[in-house]
């Protein structure tokens, strides 16, 4: 159990990990501005509206400029102002402290032999971010504009700029690309006709051939897309509904035995009256069959399970002595070897000893070692006993479903079926967790789980009749079970067991017995789980507790925006 929580643990702190130490921005709304010079010099502006939600000292645009271009007297202002900015290979830093709130910057800036022209049109095709950027962008438009009034214009946008221009009355093509997430590529294309730029060289070949020869690929490419989104969302959605009933199934089947078995287990003891449950399997098992995994509070009961049994005596609230190191299981005796030979001094163990031992880094490892040991020691002896059911098959099947679903829920995000997307993951993930935590009780398990469940019952109510009728082992039964299971009434309780011992004294000192010669005496067991618990503190303290990318735009160029 406790290698599935970590498991499970790791997985959500590497797809949702925590940030440090980052500015806290947003960017809702980017206006770009590109205006075409006759000569092919492109002069950009572009509007970046930030909301801080925390302090910062500036913005980042990172310009990277296509193979054979460059860029050019780039400036920031804000309102009218200009500010200070700081390059470094193609980041620009615009130098400008603040606190929470929304600001505007403009920036300025020109793209030398940002075009080219050829026979038939002058082109400018550019990125004016790719897959390097690693901000949203809220809303971003960029527009395109000639020199002079433009009559044959043909222009085309890729990836996440697909399909998302419009030609403007003044022959202006204004490309509204709405959101525009983090890591995406976004390319835009414009042909003019040659004649508005006298002043460029034109290369011996034609462009627009090339440019409607991509228009129809897209087209092609989107009815294709169409095609494949319908037969995904048809097959896809069968396959989806198939799984998912057969995890309804298999968990109603599931739940449906369980309550079987709790019905018949419940009418079994109902028709034997109250006792304290007495199996082969150790009491210490017994809880960690309970629990799901060993804990501190499970290691202070099965210490008080060796003073039960003989091998330890508990001197005071602190102190342990060791009677007999030939403890029965293989569990206790490695239990026994951790305290008393690792933490103590061989025949004595006190709270105190393990506080300091617990404190000491150097110790971490080997304490790490000894509990991880005395753990598996004792998942052993359960395993040793028919408390659980095979599972194997509906773990397979659940298996099967997940990666199905994971299967899925990729093709749905591909074709942009999100709803069914969003079925898909919620049901890989519950087949996920079912198929890692599905361990079935068997009759037996639930049974002796019922009547120690009928134990902690009357510990909320502490029965004096039933109470009387206990043996002496079996009260020192549950008052272990108690600190294994950490009851929240074992100091009220503990109170009651007080008691019953010193009347228990009193008894054998009128008989003439000599009091705790046949018995037993436990100290306040709240004194010793606060110390095993304050010692996983201590050793859980001293547990031990950074990216680049190539561009994906046009011609290696690209970019993108951030904050310090």
């Amino acid at each position: 159990m406790k290698w599935r929580l970590l498991t499970v643990a790791m997985l959500v702190l590497i797809l949702f990990p925590t940030p440090a130490g980052a500015v806290d921005f947003s960017i809702p709304d980017v206006q770009i501005d590109a205006q075409l010079q006759q000569d092919g010099t492109v002069r950009v502006n572009e509007k970046h509206t930030y909301e801080f939600d925390s302090k910062f000292k500036g913005i980042i645009r990172e310009i990277v400029p296509k193979k054979g271009s460059a860029i050019e007297r780039f400036e920031a202002f804000e309102n009218g102002n200009k500010l200070d900015v700081k390059k470094k290979k193609d980041e620009y830093r615009v130098q400008r402290k603040g606190k929470k709130g929304t600001y505007v910057f403009d920036l300025r800036y020109e793209i030398k032999d940002g075009m080219t022209k050829y026979e038939d049109g002058a082109e400018f095709y550019w990125p004016f971010f790719d897959k390097r950027n690693e901000t949203d962008y809220g809303n971003m438009t960029i527009t395109i504009m000639p020199p002079d009034r433009a009559h044959d214009v043909l222009f085309a946008g890729y990836n996440s700029a697909e399909e998302k221009g419009s030609l403007q009355d003044d022959g202006s093509v204004l490309f509204a690309l709405g959101e525009v997430a983090e890591g995406t590529n976004g390319d835009i294309r414009v042909v003019y006709e040659p004649s508005l730029f006298p002043a460029l060289t034109a290369v011996d070949r034609k462009v627009r051939p090339a440019v409607r020869a991509d228009l129809q690929l897209q087209e092609i490419e989107r009815a294709q897309f169409a095609a494949n989104k319908e037969k995904t969302n048809f097959i896809g959605g069968i396959v989806l509904g198939v799984s998912a009933l057969s995890v309804a199934m298999a968990s109603l089947f599931a739940g449906l035995r369980r309550k079987r078995y709790i019905r018949e287990v419940k009418a079994q003891i109902a028709s034997s009256g109250f006792f304290v449950p007495s199996y082969d399997i150790s009491l210490p098992a017994t809880i960690l069959f309970k629990k799901g995994a060993a804990t501190v509070e499970l290691m202070s009961a099965a210490l008080l399970d060796l003073v039960r049994k003989g091998n330890v005596r508990q001197i005071a609230d602190d102190e342990f002595e060791l009677i007999d190191v030939n403890a029965e299981l293989d569990h206790e005796q490695e239990l026994i070897k951790l305290l008393f030979f690792q933490v103590g001094d061989d025949t004595r163990f006190t709270l105190s000893q393990l506080k300091a031992y617990t404190k000491e880094e150097k110790n971490y490892e080997e304490w790490s070692k000894s509990f991880t040991m005395w753990s598996q020691l004792l998942l052993n002896e359960r395993k040793q006993y028919d408390l659980k059911e095979s599972s194997a098959g509906i773990r397979s099947l659940f298996s099967i479903i997940t990666l199905a679903g994971i299967t899925l829920a990729i093709f749905f995000g591909v074709y942009e079926l999100f709803m069914l997307m969003t079925f898909a993951i919620v049901l890989a993930v519950l087949s996920l967790l079912f198929a890692i935590f599905y361990s079935p009780r068997s009759y037996v398990g639930t049974l002796m789980l019922q009547e120690w469940q009928q134990v902690e019952d009357w510990m909320n109510n502490m029965e004096p009749n039933k109470w009387d009728a206990l043996t002496t082992d079996d009260r020192f039964r549950v008052l272990i079970y108690g600190v294994g299971i950490q009851h929240p009434e074992l100091e009220a309780y503990y109170e009651e067991f007080a008691e019953a011992q010193k009347q228990l004294a009193a008894h054998r000192s009128v008989s003439g017995s000599e009091y705790g010669s046949d018995g037993f005496y436990v100290h306040n067991p709240v004194f010793l789980t606060g110390s095993f618990n304050q010692a996983s503190s201590n050793v859980s303290s001293n547990a031990p507790s950074s990216s680049s990318s190539s561009g994906g735009g046009t011609g290696g160029g690209g970019g993108g925006s951030g904050a310090f």
